[in-house]
C-alpha cells in the first residue's frame, strides 16, 4: 500500500542525455521507472484535490487503502476507517449490493474493461450517499489472477437528486400529458412529430406509434391547410409569439374535425428545441355554436317574419331587442330603441301604468294580458292588447320581459259592428212581416218566432216559442227528424212542407233555411212562405199540361191520318185524270187537254203542300235526342242530295270553315241540320238570275253572342235577291214572293228552316249583302245573304275517320 500522507510533490528531472554507449538503454529504463513511481503519488494528490475518493485494494489480503477524501466523503476522519474491504462491503446498501457484486464479478471475469457501478453507501451519520464507484485491475499474480485493483469514489448525490427530481418531474409531466383532456404534440423544426400524448391518439383515432416519427401532415385533412398553418404559425412562434386558431383536421377514418391549435416554440429563437402544440377537438362545440348561431338566426328571421310587434326588456325596463313589426309600429329603428324605456316612447300616464304592470309581472312571474290604447307611428290612437311573460336565466332568476303588441282595433270595430248587427238582426227578425222561426236542429224545438209567425200559425207568441216543429209539420215525425238532420249538416237548404195551423187548416209552405250560430250553438233560421195558392195554380197548370199533351198527341195522329186521307183522294184524282187522258186519246182537243193538265197540276201541288205542311208540323216534335254533330257532315249530305240540281243549273258551290283550331260542331239533330242546309243552298241555286251562272258560298266561322261561343254560318249567293221589306215575310208559312209560273214551290221551306234553327237554340235572318265580288251587270252587289248562328258545342269535336270534306 502507498501511504499518501507521506507523499509530496516530486521535482521534474530532465531526461539524462547519456552518450550513445552500450549502457544507454539501461539508463533510460531506470529513468522512466523512477518517473512512473513519482507519478502515482501525484495522481493521488490530484484526485483527492478534485474531491473524489481513491481506494487501492490488495485482493490477496483484502486490505484496502482509502484516501482521506474517501473517508471524509462518508463523514469519517482520516485514519478512522478500517483498511479492509469488508468495511466497504458493510457500508453498501443491501438493495444495491447484488448489483455491485455483479458489476465487479463481470470486470474480474474480463467481461467488462472497467468496473463501474452507481450505488448507495452508509455514512457515519446514518444517511445514504450516492456514489459512482469506478476501478480496474492493475496487477496480476503469477497465475494471472487479479491481485491489485485501484478505483475512485465520486459523490453523485447531488446529481442523483437532480435526476430524481427530473424523473419525478418527467413522471408528473407524463401523467399530466396522459390525463390531459387536450392533445399535446412535440414537433421538431422539420414538423416531424416527436412525442404525443394519449389524447392526440384518441382525437385522431390513431395508435401512438403510428403518429410519432411521422410528419404532422398526417393529422391534416387538406394539404393546403397544412401549408397555410406552417406559413403563418412558425415564423410567429420563432419570434416568441403564440399561434392560436381553429382549423379543419382529419381523423384516421377520413372524417374531418374542427380543432383549436395553440402552438409555441420550446425556446424562442432556437428552432432546434422544437415546438409544442396543443390540439383541442372543438367539433362538438363548433357544431353547437353553429347550431346556436343558426337558431339565433332562425329566431331573428322568425321574429322579423311575425307580423305582430314583439319587444324584449331587461328587468330594469330597458328595451334590448325588438322585431321589424315593432319597428314599423313605433316608427323607430331597433338600434335606436336599445337602452330606452317606455317613458321614452309613451305618454307619462301610459308609461306609469305599463311600469306598474311590469313590476307586478316580475313579482309573480305569471303571464299577463291587458288592453289599452297606444299611438302608432302614423299618430293614430289604436286599441292594442299587450301580452307579456317573464323569461328567466338558469336557476330561475328573472332576466327580463318578452311582450307582444297586438292591434285589436279592427277586432274592436268588428265587435261593435257585430253588436250593431245583432241588434239590427233582432229588429229585422221581430219587425219583418215575413214568417220566421228559429229552430234547434238537435230536437226541433222552436227557440224563437216573430210576430208574423204567430199571426200566420194562429198561436200566441209565447205558446209558439214552447212548441216543436213536429207539432206544426203535417209530415210523419221520422221524416221531420230526417229533414232536421239534413238542414243541420247544411246538406239541404230548401224544403217544401205542409204545416198545420192552430185552426186545423193545412197550408203548403216553402221553407228556406240557413245555419246561424247563437251563443256557440248552431240554430236553423227558417224563412217560411205560404205557397198554397201557388201549389193550387201549379196543380191546375199540370192538369192543363196533361190535357195539352193529350190534345197534341191527338192532333199529331189527326195530322198523320188527315195527310194520309187527304193525299189518297189526290192520288186517285191524278190517276183517273191520267186514265181519262189516255182513254180519250186523240179525240181530246187542246182545250180539254189543258183542263186535264190544270187539274193534275193542282192535285200535285196540293200533295206537295200537304207533305210540306206535315214536315213543318213535325220539326222539333219528333226529333231524335241531340248529339254532337260536326257541321261538315250535314253540309256534305245536303250537297250530295243537291248534286243533280247543282249540275243542271251549272252552279258553283264553295264551303269555307274557319274553326280557329277547332272542328265546328253543335249539339243537334243531323237530319234536321241536313234539311236546313239543303233548303237554303237549294233556294240559292233555284232563285237564280236568268243568264247568270249561280254562285253559292257557304262560310262557317267562330263568333261570340252575348258572351257565349257560337258558330256563324253565312250562305251568300248571286241570285235574284230579296227586297228589304220582304226579309221578315219570307220566313212565314205559305209566303211566296214570286208567281208559280216563275219559280215553283209551296212557301213552306224557309219557315221549316227558321223552325229548325230555333229548335237548335239559334237564330236565322236575311242580312244586307256585303260589298264583295258578287255583283250584277250594273256593278252593284247582287243576290242575298242568309245568316244564322248556332250555339257552339263545349269542347272540341274531332273529325270522324275518313269523313270527306264538303265539296
Amino acid at each position: 500500500m502507498v501511504n499518501t500522507t507521506a507523499l509530496s510533490p516530486l521535482k521534474e528531472c530532465p531526461e539524462p542525455q547519456a552518450p550513445r554507449t552500450g549502457r544507454t538503454l539501461r539508463t533510460r529504463l531506470r529513468w522512466r521507472r523512477g518517473r512512473q513511481a513519482s507519478a502515482v503519488p501525484r495522481l493521488y494528490l490530484a484526485t483527492d484535490a478534485a474531491g473524489d475518493g481513491l481506494w487501492d485494494w490488495d485482493m490477496a489480503s483484502g486490505a484496502v487503502w482509502y484516501s482521506p477524501r474517501w473517508q471524509t466523503m462518508l463523514g469519517f476522519t482520516p485514519g478512522e476507517v478500517p483498511p479492509h474491504v469488508d468495511f466497504w462491503r458493510s457500508r453498501v446498501h443491501p438493495e444495491d449490493l447484488p448489483l455491485v457484486e455483479s458489476a465487479l464479478a463481470a470486470h474480474l471475469a474480463g467481461e467488462r474493461p472497467v468496473y463501474e457501478c452507481e450505488h448507495r453507501v452508509l455514512t457515519k451519520s446514518g444517511a445514504w450517499l450516492w456514489i459512482l464507484d469506478r476501478g480496474r485491475v492493475v496487477a496480476w499474480d503469477a497465475e494471472r489472477h487479479p491481485s491489485r485493483m485501484i478505483g475512485t469514489h465520486v459523490d453523485i448525490s447531488a446529481r442523483r437528486r437532480i435526476e430524481e427530481q427530473l424523473a419525478e418531474s418527467r413522471m408528473q409531466l407524463d401523467a399530466i400529458l396522459d390525463n390531459a383532456p387536450v392533445g399535446v404534440l412535440l414537433v421538431d423544426r422539420d414538423r416531424v412529430i416527436r412525442r404525443v400524448n394519449k389524447s392526440v391518439a384518441a382525437t385522431f383515432q390513431r395508435k401512438l406509434e403510428d403518429i410519432v416519427g411521422c410528419s404532422a401532415r398526417v393529422i391534416y385533412g387538406d394539404h393546403r391547410v397544412f401549408e397555410e398553418v406552417g406559413r403563418r404559425a412558425y415564423p410567429r412562434m420563432q419570434a416568441g409569439g403564440q399561434f392560436d386558431e381553429e382549423v379543419v383536421m382529419r381523423r384516421a377514418d377520413g372524417a374531418d374535425i374542427r380543432c383549436r391549435l395553440i402552438g409555441r416554440s420550446v425556446k424562442a429563437g432556437d428552432p432546434d428545441r422544437g415546438y409544442v402544440w396543443v390540439v383541442e377537438d372543438v367539433t362538438v362545440r363548433w357544431r353547437a355554436e353553429q347550431a346556436l348561431n343558426d337558431r339565433a338566426g332562425f329566431q331573428r328571421v322568425l321574429l322579423d317574419t311575425v307580423p305582430v310587434p314583439i319587444f324584449v326588456q331587461d328587468v330594469m325596463g330597458h328595451y334590448v331587442d325588438a322585431n321589424s313589426a315593432f319597428e314599423r309600429w313605433m316608427g323607430i329603428d331597433r338600434q335606436a330603441l336599445f337602452g330606452r324605456t317606455v317613458f321614452d316612447l309613451a305618454p307619462p300616464h301610459v308609461a306609469e301604468a305599463d311600469e306598474a304592470a311590469d313590476k307586478a309581472l316580475l313579482a309573480d312571474q305569471k303571464p299577463q294580458s291587458y288592453e289599452t290604447q297606444l299611438r302608432s307611428a302614423d299618430g293614430t290612437l289604436r286599441d292594442v292588447l299587450f301580452s307579456k311573460a317573464v323569461y328567466c336565466r338558469t336557476g330561475g332568476k328573472p332576466a327580463g320581459i318578452v311582450g307582444a303588441v297586438m292591434d285589436i282595433s279592427e277586432r274592436k270595430h268588428a265587435e261593435q259592428a257585430l253588436l250593431e248587427r245583432q241588434q239590427l238582426f233582432e229588429q229585422i227578425f221581430v219587425a219583418s212581416c215575413a214568417v220566421k222561426l228559429l229552430i234547434d236542429p238537435a230536437d226541433g224545438r222552436i227557440v224563437d218566432a216573430n210576430p208574423a209567425a204567430a199571426a200566420f200559425y194562429g198561436y200566441p207568441l209565447d205558446r209558439l216559442r214552447s212548441m216543436h216543429i213536429q207539432d206544426i209539420n203535417a209530415a210523419p215525425r221520422t221524416a221531420v227528424e230526417r229533414d232536421l238532420r239534413h238542414a243541420g249538416s247544411a246538406g239541404q237548404r230548401h224544403f217544401q212542407f205542409r204545416h198545420r195551423l192552430a185552426s186545423g187548416e193545412i197550408r203548403d209552405v216553402e221553407v228556406y233555411i240557413s245555419n246561424i250560430v247563437v251563443h256557440g250553438r248552431t240554430m236553423l233560421m227558417s224563412l217560411i212562405h205560404d205557397i198554397t195558392d201557388r201549389c193550387l195554380a201549379a196543380d191546375a197548370l199540370r192538369r192543363k199540361t196533361r190535357e195539352l199533351e193529350r190534345s197534341n198527341a191527338e192532333l199529331e195522329a189527326f195530322a198523320y191520318v188527315a195527310s194520309h186521307d187527304l193525299r189518297q183522294p189526290l192520288r186517285v184524282i191524278t190517276s183517273y185524270l191520267t186514265l181519262l187522258e189516255r182513254g180519250l186519246g186523240k179525240s181530246l182537243d187542246e182545250e180539254g187537254r189543258e183542263c186535264i193538265d190544270f187539274a193534275r197540276d193542282g192535285a200535285q201541288r196540293m200533295d206537295r203542300l200537304i207533305v210540306d205542311l206535315l214536315e213543318y208540323s213535325r220539326v222539333g216534335r219528333k226529333a231524335k235526342p241531340f248529339r254532337p254533330v260536326p257541321l261538315e257532315e250535314p253540309l256534305r249530305l245536303a250537297l250530295l242530295n243537291l248534286e243533280v240540281a247543282v249540275q243542271d243549273a251549272g252552279a258553283t258551290v264553295t264551303v269555307e270553315m274557319d274553326g280557329d283550331g277547332m272542328t265546328p260542331a253543335v249539339a243537334g239533330d243531323d237530319n234536321e241540320l241536313m234539311r236546313l242546309f239543303q233548303n237554303l243552298i237549294g233556294n240559292a241555286v233555284k232563285y237564280r238570275e236568268p243568264g247568270r251562272p249561280p254562285i253559292v258560298r257557304v262560310a262557317v266561322a267562330a263568333d261570340r253572342q252575348d258572351g257565349a261561343a257560337v258558330w256563324r254560318i253565312d250562305i251568300r249567293d248571286n241570285g235574284i235577291g230579296i227586297a228589304a221589306e220582304d226579309r221578315e215575310r219570307v220566313f212565314g208559312i205559305f209566303q211566296r214572293l214570286h208567281r208559280r209560273d216563275e219559280y215553283e214551290g209551296t212557301g213552306v221551306g224557309l219557315a221549316v228552316c227558321k223552325k229548325i234553327v230555333e229548335h237548335h237554340g239559334g237564330r236565322l235572318w236575311v242580312d244586307d249583302v256585303p260589298g264583295d265580288d258578287l255583283c250584277g251587270e250594273d256593278g252593284r252587289p247582287c243576290g242575298s245573304l242568309f245568316r244564322m248562328v248556332l250555339p257552339a258545342l263545349d269542347g272540341k269535336v274531332e273529325k270522324g275517320e275518313g269523313a270527306p270534306s264538303p265539296p
